[in-house]
């Protein structure tokens, strides 16, 4: 049935009276301010959540922030860069069995790898990984013989790992000065977890980086996980994609102990790492031309020389 003419709806097109006479508007009731503040309470919750997940997107989660390692003692940094001569020359480039030595691989005839004006020595390691923690000893010992560490970190190797918690040091955040070198030093990972339940990444590689890695590392560790470290490559005059000893030596030593035996020719882990750090010092003098003089000259570094065949 259909109603009169006063039970109609008015037009939805027809404009209120008030309205077109240019009447002031009818005041707000309590109930449309109560959903004006309901709706601005919104925009505000909508603009804090794309905040918050801006800054998800581009910053790294809690669990990625992982703690930065104490800094290596100033007296322990003495100690690395003041192992005798005499100790050097000692050891030479050979070990005692059932110690090993890995040597690096001589690269002949590659353009040098340069950076800063200097030769590069160019490290690429993660905090987790045993052998990086094993070979960052011998690097540190030969590097300290040509410049300066004034911060270095410690750290340790996964305890998780066949050669557990290994004391060693990371290059993330040092500084190393020198007149003869520039060190790089790209540490990949932590040692600690992120939210995946991986070790968090922490840098990467630059594309020139990757190429050096993939163009000398060793063809045994091509394509195998974690291929991409330990690498070192010493000005393209020599290059290694592994420790030069094994880090079993390591295992259940304590930094002090690791930094007293450096000047101890006879004990095991002090031989290793000073006969390896000989075989860097070598490297790095084919790269610098032989200078400085008094290391280059010296009987430990010129046996190791001889030993790789680079004399």
């Amino acid at each position: 049935m259909t109603g009169g003419e006063g039970d109609q709806d008015p037009p939805a097109s027809q404009p209120d009276a008030q309205a077109v006479a240019g009447a002031p508007a009818p005041t707000p009731t309590p109930q449309t301010r109560t959903v004006r503040f309901a709706w601005g309470a919104v925009v505000v919750i909508l603009i804090g959540v794309v905040v918050l997940v801006t800054y998800a997107l581009t910053d790294a989660t809690p669990a990625q922030q992982v703690a930065h390692p104490p800094a290596t003692s100033a007296g322990t940094l003495t100690q690395l860069a003041s192992v005798p001569l005499a100790t050097f020359d000692a050891v030479g480039a050979t070990t005692t069995p059932p110690v090993s030595l890995q040597a690096p691989t001589v690269l002949e005839g590659q353009p040098p790898l340069v950076a800063g004006g200097k030769p590069e020595v160019f490290f690429v390691g993660a905090e987790f990984c045993p052998f990086c923690a094993a070979e960052r000893w011998p690097l540190v010992v030969a590097l300290s013989r040509f410049g300066r560490f004034t911060r270095l970190y410690d750290t340790v190797s996964s305890p998780a790992s066949v050669f557990p918690s290994i004391q060693t040091f990371t290059f993330t955040g040092s500084t190393y000065t020198s007149p003869y070198v520039t060190l790089t030093g790209v540490e990949l990972y932590s040692n600690g977890i992120d939210a995946n339940g991986a070790f968090a990444r922490i840098a990467a590689l630059t594309p020139a980086q990757q190429a050096l890695v993939d163009r000398y590392r060793s063809p045994a560790a091509a394509g195998a996980p974690g291929s991409d470290y330990p690498f070192l490559d010493i000005g393209n005059t020599m290059a290694t994609s592994t420790s030069a000893f094994s880090p079993t030596l390591l295992v259940h030593q304590s930094q002090a102990g690791i930094v007293g035996a450096l000047a101890q020719a006879q004990v095991p882990e002090g031989q290793a790492i000073v006969a390896a750090a000989n075989q860097l010092t070598a490297g790095i003098c084919q790269a610098t031309g032989q200078r400085p003089t008094r290391v280059c000259t010296s009987a430990g570094v010129r046996a190791a020389a001889t030993a790789m065949g680079l004399a």
